[in-house]
């Protein structure tokens, strides 16, 4: 159901929602004027299950259960989205008009911002909402002084935005929703883009997860005066959010992010250039494919390590494994039983002497 508008208060000016500089990698990234809409469509649920846990039952359940349940709610339309964003983009500001208070100094606000934070480590701490009690003395208070102090923080901050009490809330609560819809919503988008990358490391759900984190990050961001459809925009944040974690969770040694976004361009360029002249591409191709040049490409592919079986086999013969050459600070077996033997001597050379 589309969130009940947020009152209307031309005083709060709008707070930008986004950098300059992830606005240009956003269309750079993307194309809004070629770029088709971006509509979520999810595979079949029985192959995209089977496919994500083949040798796990359980996964297989769990991806199934969760297609079901993010079917359940229905796509939004254009204006749908455009009213969600509205309230998101309200909620924000008002938490922005908060902060910029606090940290100008007005020390009502100060004391219902170390209020917010406290209730949110217990959130994070319990996995629930904490009861007053338990609020009042993570925060050194009573209960009463507590409530008291909130009440004084909501009212200042109400005056500050120049809104009621109940105006406030309600904002408040419809933002909040708002972000849950269009959450919800876009779900598939999410699962569309992460089955992509399968195979490459992480897990379908931890994938999901992943390009979640990146949808909460868009639907924050997203600006509705831009003109494109929001999944247009979702799509760049998902697709980011699920790389990065690819990146930085899938190697057994960890590379920079951009590091390894360098890496699957010249890899990227490799298979292109591999395809239109039908040999392997040299440094000088892909550099020039890239803008780069031949040193930058060098450096790049010298910073993944590479990774060596300790069981190879090495030498003219090929007859020992490399893992034998390698120096340890352990004691050798052959030292072991060479130290229990004499072990043994020494005992049987003490027990004739007694």
């Amino acid at each position: 159901m589309p969130t009940k508008p947020c009152p209307a208060d031309a005083s709060i000016e709008a707070i930008p929602l986004s950098t300059e500089a992830e606005s240009a990698d956003f269309e750079a990234a993307i194309n809004l004027d070629t770029v088709p809409e971006l509509v979520a469509v999810i595979a079949d649920d029985g192959e995209l299950a089977e496919r994500s846990g083949r040798n796990s039952r359980g996964t297989t359940d769990l991806v199934r259960l969760y297609l079901t349940e993010i079917g359940r709610v229905p796509l939004l339309r254009r204006d749908e989205e455009v009213a969600e964003a509205q309230c998101i983009q309200r909620h924000i500001s008002l938490l922005a008009l908060r902060t910029q208070a606090a940290t100008e100094g007005d020390v009502v606000m100060q004391q219902l911002v170390t209020l917010i934070e406290a209730h949110d480590r217990l959130v994070s701490q319990l996995g629930h909402r904490p009861s007053w009690n338990r609020w009042a003395a993570a925060t050194a208070l009573e209960t009463t002084a507590l409530k008291q102090t909130l009440a004084a923080g909501k009212q200042r901050w109400a005056d500050i935005a120049e809104l009621s009490v109940k105006d406030l809330e309600e904002c408040q609560r419809a933002g909040i929703r708002a972000k849950e819809h269009m959450i919800k919503a876009n779900l598939r988008l999410v699962v569309s883009v992460a089955k992509k990358y399968q195979n490459r490391g992480l897990e379908l759900l931890d994938l999901i997860q992943e390009g979640t984190l990146g949808l909460e990050r868009a639907v924050e961001k997203f600006d509705p005066t831009k003109g494109y459809r929001f999944s247009t925009y979702a799509y760049w944040w998902i697709r980011q959010g699920i790389t990065r974690a690819i990146a930085t969770q899938s190697r057994t040694i960890r590379l920079p992010v951009h590091i390894t976004e360098k890496l699957n361009k010249i890899k990227k360029a490799q298979r292109k250039l591999s395809q239109e002249k039908g040999y392997t591409a040299s440094t000088e191709d892909v550099a020039r494919e890239l803008d780069m040049t031949p040193d930058q490409v060098r450096e790049v592919l010298l910073r993944v390590p590479r990774s060596v079986s300790l069981e190879i086999k090495v030498g003219k013969e090929k007859d020992t494994e490399l893992g034998d050459l390698l120096e340890t600070e352990e004691t050798s077996p052959e030292d072991l039983l060479m130290r229990e033997a004499l072990l043994r001597e020494l005992q049987q050379l003490l027990a004739d002497l007694t």
